[in-house]
């Protein structure tokens, strides 16, 4: 364990960008909550409690936005650079003379994209919402235009889904990370270039040999099938006759990510991601650029 949590700590000394870039944008953000304005909704949403609850629920999860597709940004370039880097510039030479074995070293690294920058984001965002809040709450004392929509409850069902949200799409997305650290491992040069054009061509291939589409089906599938299963879509789309913040509560109350669990994509995924894991283990073994 003492060996795993230096190497955890490794990770965040040699690539900043994992905690500097949502810090960052948190920056940002409480920036917006002391100079920036807002509306929400109509004067009969403001004065309905269930109406301002439904608004402050999406509000939270839209407030996250710019936090998770920094997320994204970040751990693409991390994964793809993180085993390359160190053949790199030569540092794994000195990395392989340590009592520290490959398993660990990728294990570290799979970690630190799949799992602890994730929850560490989390906590940032859930954080930075609170003070966003209080914020806008000291504002709404000063100026009658800001009005307060606050709701306790909501904002822990929120974190509550956010966390859950979070534990599936580690799982969901494993092995496009466990993909990205091979190919980190194997790659010469231009790794971001070895990870999108081979199977970018195998569609094209298909399309022409066969005109047919499953692997792009299967692509889109795993890029993007785990918002089918949280129902995101539902959050905008407005009933007939509904106004936008009825849609927004009935979006909120279908939300229900733990049914992912029940997917068997999900769990395919996984042990798909454990043999990607281990390919990367024994092609750093083995891979000598020297």
């Amino acid at each position: 364990m003492s060996t795993m949590l230096t190497l955890v700590r490794r990770e965040f000394w040699e690539h900043r960008s994992l905690w500097i870039a949502p810090l960052a944008v948190g920056a940002l953000v409480m920036l917006g909550a002391v100079i920036g304005h807002a509306s929400i909704g109509s004067e009969t949403a403001q004065a309905d409690p269930n109406m301002r609850t439904g608004l402050f629920g999406v509000a939270l999860l839209v407030f996250g936005i710019p936090q998770w597709i920094t997320l994204s940004v970040i751990l693409w370039f991390y994964s793809v650079d993180c085993l390359y880097s160190e053949r790199k510039d030569r540092s794994i030479l000195f990395w392989k003379s340590m009592p520290v074995s490959d398993q660990k070293t990728v294990l570290s690294k799979f970690l630190v994209a799949a799992l602890i920058v994730p929850l560490g984001v989390f906590v940032v965002t859930s954080v930075t919402s609170l003070l966003f809040c209080a914020v806008w709450a000291l504002r709404g004392l000063f100026d009658p235009s800001v009005i307060n929509i606050w709701d306790t409850a909501t904002w822990f069902r929120i974190q509550g889904l956010t966390f859950v949200s979070i534990v599936v799409a580690t799982l969901w997305y494993a092995p496009l990370t466990a993909y990205l650290l091979m190919l980190s491992a194997w790659a010469r040069r231009n790794v971001s270039v070895w990870a999108i054009v081979p199977p970018l061509a195998a569609v094209i291939v298909e399309q022409i040999a066969f005109h047919t589409h499953h692997l792009r089906t299967i692509l889109a599938y795993r890029l993007g099938g785990i918002l089918q299963e949280f129902h995101l879509g539902q959050l905008f789309v407005e009933g007939s006759g509904e106004s936008p913040e009825t849609a927004s509560m009935r979006g909120l109350a279908n939300i229900h990510p733990a049914a992912a669990f029940a997917n068997i994509d999900l769990w395919l995924g996984v042990l798909f991601a454990a043999a990607l894991v281990l390919a990367a283990v024994r092609i750093r073994r083995y891979r000598d650029d020297t």
